[in-house]
This record gives structure tokens, sequence and C-alpha cells, in this order.
């Protein structure tokens, strides 16, 4: 009898882990199959008084359950770029709402010197997926219209006005050329009045730039399409216009003269049946 006691306190105690690892694995299973959602973390021990910027923060992903009231989904990590923390935040701590100090108007964010100005490109794909801070460059696509006048014939008498009028042509050219080599982008427009979140279907930014400039870009958009050009954060190259140049018609007329023309074959090759 003594030796059956041990044997069914054994038993019981066997059964009641097996249980406890059984619900284990059915919450761990459960957390699995809920949908994670994305939040922001600190990507390095940040001290208070640091300025997040991209790099200073990561992702981590959880169950929605888990996510905690004030946490800062991923999606909009833009929204607290350039904003300082009032106190110290260990890595992979999360970065909440409750700890800055959201009221950056876009005054805030003009440099001494500078004028900040919306610009409108003429194709938002790239806008889309644009973050303050990134550095861009700014194309300009504009027409050109040249007046061309007839000139009479070797030893013609000379063309009446009317004639001059009638047979003159007005020839358009157009012209690309890098309007702004390195820009960075303050912020974007949203329908929802937020100037810090990326994401949004308008097309316009902003940028802040010298008063000169400024006004020059804002006279470029009356006259051009305007293109966004992603570039590398902090890259010195090609910030010379002149290095750039330009490409118009002479451009591709070049391009032509240096190649070949090619003629299809009379037979054509298996692949091309």
């Amino acid at each position: 009898m003594k030796n059956v006691i041990p044997l069914i306190v054994a038993v019981v105690l066997a059964l009641a882990a097996v249980y406890m690892v059984s619900r284990m694995l059915v919450k761990t299973d459960d957390a699995a199959k809920e949908q994670q959602v994305s939040v922001v973390v600190a990507a390095r021990d940040l001290d208070a008084g640091d300025e997040l910027r991209p790099g200073s923060c990561t992702f981590k992903s959880i169950p929605a359950s888990a996510v905690p009231k004030n946490a800062l989904k991923w999606e909009n990590v833009s929204l607290i770029y350039g904003q300082k923390l009032p106190q110290r935040i260990i890595e992979g701590d999360y970065i909440q709402l409750t700890d800055l100090q959201l009221n950056v108007s876009l005054a805030d964010c003009v440099e001494t010197g500078k004028w900040l100005i919306p610009v409108t490109f003429s194709d938002p794909a790239l806008v889309k997926m644009l973050m303050p801070e990134d550095e861009i460059a700014i194309v300009a696509t504009y027409s050109e219209n040249k007046t061309v006048l007839p000139v009479a014939a070797e030893g013609a008498a000379p063309l009446s006005d009317a004639q001059i009028a009638a047979q003159t042509q007005i020839k358009q050219n157009r012209e690309t050329v890098v309007l702004f080599p390195c820009v960075k982008v303050t912020g974007l427009a949203s329908e929802k009045g937020n100037f810090r979140e990326s994401g949004n279907s308008t097309a316009t930014i902003f940028v802040s730039l010298p008063p000169r400039q400024a006004t020059i870009l804002l006279a470029a958009q009356r006259e051009a399409e305007l293109y966004p050009v992603l570039r590398k954060r902090n890259d010195a190259s090609a910030r010379n216009r002149r290095e750039l140049g330009s490409v118009n018609a002479l451009t591709f007329e070049q391009l032509r003269s240096k190649l070949e023309t090619n003629e299809l074959p009379d037979v054509t090759s298996p692949a091309l049946q």
C-alpha cells in the first residue's frame, strides 16, 4: 500500500503537467492565429532630449490584443520624426504617444532663412511612399515654342506680310531639366490636414527653400510638369545642375545618330514564329 500512494501521486502530477502544457500550446496557437500589429519601438537606447529620426525607431509585431493603449503603429511612424523625447527610452521599449508632445505646426518645421512651400507633382506614385526627411531631386519637363519664319527663294521677290503670316510655323520643343538636384521633404499634404504622415493619395509635399529658390519653384509649377526623383540620404554626389545637363530633341537626334538602323530579317527565328 505504501508503494501505491507515491505511484498515484506521480500519475496525478503527470496528468496535471500534461494539462498545463496543452493549455499553453492552445494559447500559443491562438496567439499565432491572432492578427499581428506592428508598433514603434526604440531601435537603440534613446536619451531625454534626443530628436527622433529615421534609424532611431524600428517596429515590433505583437498580437492585436496585446497592443498598449497609447502605442504608435509603425504605419504612422513619420508622425514622430522631428519630435524630441522628454524622457529616456531603452532599446526595444514602446514609443508611445504619451511620451511625445505632438503639437508641432508647419511653422515649427521651417528652417531659419527659408520659406516653406507646397509642391504638387504630375505623378503621385513616388509621393505616396515618401516620408519626412527624405531627399529628392525635382525634375521639370516643359514646352518651348520656337517661331520659324519663311524665307524667300534665292532670286525671288521678297515675301509680303500676308505670305509671311501664312507660312510662319510654330514648332514646339519639349525639354527636361533638373530643377533642384537635392531638396529635403519637410512634410506631406494630407486630406486630414496632417503633414507628417506618409502613404496619402495626394501628390503634394512641403519643402523648405531660400526665398529666391522658393519663388522659382512656385513659378515652375505654372510653367512645367514636375516629377520627384528619390535620392539616398546625405549623398553628396550629383548636386551640380550643370553636370546633369538637359534632355531635348537634340538629345534623341544624337542618340539615333550613333545607332545603326535595324531591319527585320525575311526569315523569322523559331522563337518568333
